[in-house]
Formats: structure tokens, sequence, C-alpha cells
């Protein structure tokens, strides 16, 4: 029997806890979040007896070395002390990404987990999901000839954007990490797995252009509840959270990270009343051109590796959906991945394009199958199985390096950084 101790209940961590209480012959014996009300909601659900259900981090690691594998879930700053104290305790990790905003925590978190003899399994999540592995093996097989360029876009939704890193937990850097750190270390990840090489040099541009006050509304209130302009902002909370008749919430998902960030019930009484007089609610009914928020809006990264490919990345907040944009340029041919409807697109050089479709599950349900993916090997890393493909701390501290170069390049007005610049591991 495999035990689990699970550390942080938002959404990340009730997904992977959620999985490993499925898995046969795994048992979650002890949780801990801050909050009562999402332990509440899973310790039922995952036979957690009361007397391990803690919403003290000093009395959840004072129980000592419970299971075999404890999985961190909490805030991005919070990683490295929590990984520290669970490693010291002899814990293999499933630590959620990004590791910490400081490259220099990262190698630490390295360091002690190799010194200690123990496994650290970051959750880059996107490996594990077919449809990228699909690509992979594209680009392995040698199908493209020797890769060139690499264009690829992180694209996040208007709604995403506005619930994240503008009004949420993510929208603040000192509080959190660089918007490019939180939302595209997954990216940055592939990049480096697709290339098989590290980095060479890093420069970087982008800013805060839209949500900020210069663009409110004439006459905006400073929450959505008391704004003229309630009735038509496509960022009203209302709307946001529980739709107002029509829109884009309606009949898909009612934005239901709300559940996760604000209000633990999915009704409509209850999460008006959090969005209008909860203290932590009350955070997401704030205009969105009016918040304390200080990340980024959009972002351009340019690299090379020291195999000389050509790496251009991006992201911005600018889109209607989720989604990601990719295309590899070879010797022999080009590739294009668009996953809104998981399709690849091959196309080798005076040969027909072949349009290849992948059986994938929907992003919304788990990233595309990645999710489900990185809880089976995390089972088979703790059953000793090496052969399988993992994401291991030490091949996550490149992605981490490569945004640490670009955010220092961005303050420095696009500076190309030479990635001697930035820590790595000592070998």
């Amino acid at each position: 029997m495999i035990k689990v101790a699970v550390l942080g209940l938002g959404s990340r961590g009730k997904n992977y806890g959620g999985h490993l209480a499925k898995s046969k012959g795994v048992r979650i014996v002890s949780v801990c979040d801050k909050f009562q009300s999402k332990i509440d909601k899973v310790k039922s659900a995952w036979g957690v007896p009361c007397e391990s259900c803690f919403t003290d981090e000093d009395a959840f690691f004072a129980q000592g070395k419970v299971a075999d594998l404890m999985v961190i879930a909490t805030q991005d700053r919070d990683h490295y002390a929590h990984a520290i104290k669970a490693l010291g305790l002899g814990y293999h990790l499933l630590l959620e990404k990004p590791v910490s905003p400081d490259i220099k925590e990262c190698l630490e978190i390295e360091r002690l987990a190799r010194e200690k003899g123990l496994k650290v399994l970051v959750c880059h999540v996107l490996r594990y999901a077919n449809y990228y592995r699909y690509v992979h093996s594209i680009i392995k097989e040698g199908v493209l000839g020797d890769i060139k360029l690499i264009k690829h876009d992180e694209n996040i939704a208007y709604w995403h954007f506005a619930h994240s890193y503008v009004r949420g937990n993510w929208r603040r850097e000192d509080e959190t990490s660089p918007m490019l750190l939180a939302k595209c270390c997954h990216d940055a990840d592939l990049l480096y797995w697709f290339c098989d090489s590290k980095f060479k040099s890093v420069s970087s541009i982008g800013g805060l252009t839209y949500f900020n006050a210069d663009n409110a509304p004439v006459g905006a209130a400073d929450n959505c509840f008391d704004c003229p302009h309630n009735s038509k902002c496509i960022y009203d909370c209302r709307y946001q959270y529980v739709g107002r008749g029509l829109g884009p919430f309606i009949g898909r998902h009612k934005f239901k990270w709300g559940t996760y960030a604000f209000c633990t019930s999915g009704k409509k009484k209850d999460i008006i009343a959090a969005l209008r007089s909860d203290p932590r609610g009350k955070l997401w009914s704030r205009c969105v051109f009016k918040c304390d928020n200080d990340v980024v809006d959009n972002q351009t990264v340019q690299m090379e590796t020291e195999s000389g490919i050509k790496v251009v990345m991006t992201v911005n907040a600018f889109n209607e959906s989720d989604y990601r944009h990719t295309e590899i340029r070879g010797t022999k041919g080009e590739l294009v991945a668009d996953d809104r409807g998981s399709v690849i697109r091959l196309k080798l050089f005076d040969k027909k394009e072949k349009r290849i479709i992948v059986n994938v599950i929907p992003v919304i349900k788990g990233h595309y199958g990645g999710d489900e993916g990185i809880i089976k090997a995390a089972l088979s890393m703790l059953q000793g199985d090496d052969n399988g493909q993992y994401t291991w701390i030490s091949d996550t501290i490149e992605s981490h390096r490569v945004i640490a170069a670009a955010e220092l390049s961005r303050m420095q007005g696009g500076r190309k950084v030479d990635m001697s610049e930035i820590p790595d591991i000592v070998k």
C-alpha cells in the first residue's frame, strides 16, 4: 500500500489528490490546508481520518513521516520551505510547478534531494499528455530533420487572466512569481524537451499594458457591484462567475475556479454573497482596472540553445480561450501544433500535408490527460520503475533558469542575457 500526504487543497492539490484517491493500492493518510472548508470537501471522499486533517502546517509536519509521498500544491513562494521540511523528514515529493521564483531555492531543493537519495517529481504535466508526447516523438525520430526554429505561443483567455493574474493569487510578483514563471514554466519545459539542449542566451520584452488604471472606463467604481458599467462589462464579477443570462460562462463551466478561490459552494446565491461581502471573495469583485496587480499581461522571449536552435515564445492575455500554438521548422519539413483541436499538421517538403488528430482528454479536464499521466508516473516512481518518463527536478531547473534569464532581460530593457549569468546545478 502506497501512502500519500497532501499539502495544499486548491485546484491542483485537489486534482492530484483525487486521482491518487482513485488509484489502486494508494491511500491518502493526511491532508493539510489553511481553509477547513477545503478539507471538509475531500476528507470523506478520500477516507482521511479527522485526526489526520490539519489547518496548521506546523502540526501537519510535526506528525513526522506518515507516508511515502507528499504532494506539495501550495502557493509558489511556499514551495521551498515546504519541500525542505518534507525532504528533511524523508518524503519523496510530487511538487507543483513552479518550484520557486528564486533559482537558488530550486537548486537547494535539488541538492538536498540528491544528497538524501530522495526523488522529486515536478508537475510539468504537459510532458505526460499524449498530444505533446506525439509532437516530441516526431522530433525525436528525425522526421523533421535538424530543428532550426521553434515558435511557441501561450494564449491565455481574457477571463482566465482576469481571475488569476489581475484579481487572483498570481497578481503580484512579490507575493507569488512573475507571470512568465507561474504560467509558462510548462512551456519553457516543453521547449527544453523538444530542443534536447540547454539554452545559451535569452532576451525578453513585455509589460502590463492593459489591466491598469489608465484603461478604466470613465466613472468606473472600485468594485463591480457599485459600478455603472457592470451590466455591459465582460469583466463584471457576477458575469464571470455566475453569468447574467447569456455569455461565455453559461452552459460551459460557469468558471468553477471561483469555488477553489473564494467560495466552496457552487450555488449562485453563495457565490454572489462571497463576492459582495466575504473578505477573500471581495478580491474577485474588484474592478480589473483598479486592482493592485503588477504582473505583465504580455511578453515575448527570444532564446538560442547551445545546439543552435532559435526559439521564440510569447504569452498574452488577449484571447477568447486558452490554447497553445506551436510551429517547428526543420531541414526536412514543418510541424504546426494547435491544441484547441488536438490537431498536428505535418508538412514534409515536397510531400502532401498530413493532418494528425491525437486522441486526448480536453484541457479543462486535466491538461489533455497530463494530470492523470503524472500521477501514474509518480506511482511508477514509488514502485521502483526507473525506465519511465519523469520530470525530475534536475530537468526542471533549466526551465526555471531560462525564465530567470528572461525576467532579468525584461527588467533591463531587453538586454541579451548569457545563460552563464544564471546559476546552474553543481554536479
